[in-house]
């Protein structure tokens, strides 16, 4: 498969219909954790009276957040029109009227689209997904104002990143009976793992909370069927931003468990450009 095709929509897991799913169940305490989140990452002295581009919006959680943070207008944008559905629905219920946008695009074609700059460049656990993962996250660069903030969450590269690759085709080309075939062997797989370390599955799942406040069941689907997929090394990253002007103010650095058998983290970053 070339990258060019890897560009193509009809190529990409269908993140947004697992995104309105989960945007129907959404409630003030799936809310509180994805401020939470973000605010590990923007505190609010940073995005009080700001504008923000969230890249690959997504449910629109994240844009919500930031909103309730102080952010002065934040737009997003998805590849995806299920994703830009389910952004616009949750930002109608939980801030109607408020300084936010919401359209589909793709963010290859985002610098002859917008004719500004942004104060924050969002892009949470994305840029690996769009088949071109270095021009994508050099776009975002593009998009950020001199000493605005460029905040990115990137799978981490790991022993077994060649295996979800491969996975992550099949499932995304799959009919929905071997997918949920394949999520139940995954599902059982971690019921295991977590048993093997004297964990209780219940209350694993119970109090299970993501950066985007996403339920477990939902991460699953998303995290098996995540294609195109890609991943760095926290030095590479780091390189590639510095290249281009940005100084590194704030890293999160996760380890995956089990080497990645069960998935890559994601790893966290906020980076200032200079000038």
């Amino acid at each position: 498969m070339t990258t060019n095709s890897l560009l193509d929509r009809e190529s990409h897991f269908a993140f947004g219909e697992n995104w309105c799913a989960f945007a129907e169940l959404v409630t003030e305490e799936h809310i509180s954790n994805a401020v939470a989140s973000l605010e590990h990452l923007l505190p609010c002295a940073q995005l009080e009276g700001r504008r923000m581009l969230d890249i690959g919006c997504g449910s629109g959680l994240s844009m919500l957040s930031a909103l309730r943070l102080g952010a002065a207008h934040v737009e997003g944008v998805d590849i995806d029109p299920s994703s830009v559905r389910a952004a616009k629905a949750l930002l109608s219920r939980f801030y109607a009227g408020g300084p936010w946008h919401v359209e589909e695009c793709s963010v290859f074609d985002l610098p002859k689209k917008l004719a500004h700059s942004y104060d924050i460049v969002h892009s949470w656990g994305v840029l690996h997904h769009t088949g071109a993962m270095w021009q994508a996250i050099d776009v975002a660069c593009s998009l950020v104002a001199p000493q605005g903030l460029l905040c990115i969450a990137l799978y981490r590269k790991t022993p077994v990143c060649r295996f979800w690759k491969a996975e992550k085709w099949v499932y995304t080309n799959a009919p929905g009976w071997v997918q949920a075939v394949i999520r139940g062997m995954f599902k059982g797989a971690f019921v295991c793992g977590l048993l093997m370390t004297a964990r209780t599955p219940r209350k694993y799942f119970d109090e299970y909370k993501t950066t985007r406040g996403m339920d477990w069941h939902h991460d699953v689907h998303d995290w098996l069927g995540g294609f195109p997929y890609e991943s760095v090394a926290p030095l590479e990253i780091i390189k590639f931003l510095e290249v281009r002007g940005f100084l590194i103010e704030k890293s999160f650095i996760k380890k995956p468990a089990a080497f990645g058998l069960f998935g890559s983290s994601c790893n966290e970053f906020v980076a200032r450009k200079l000038k």
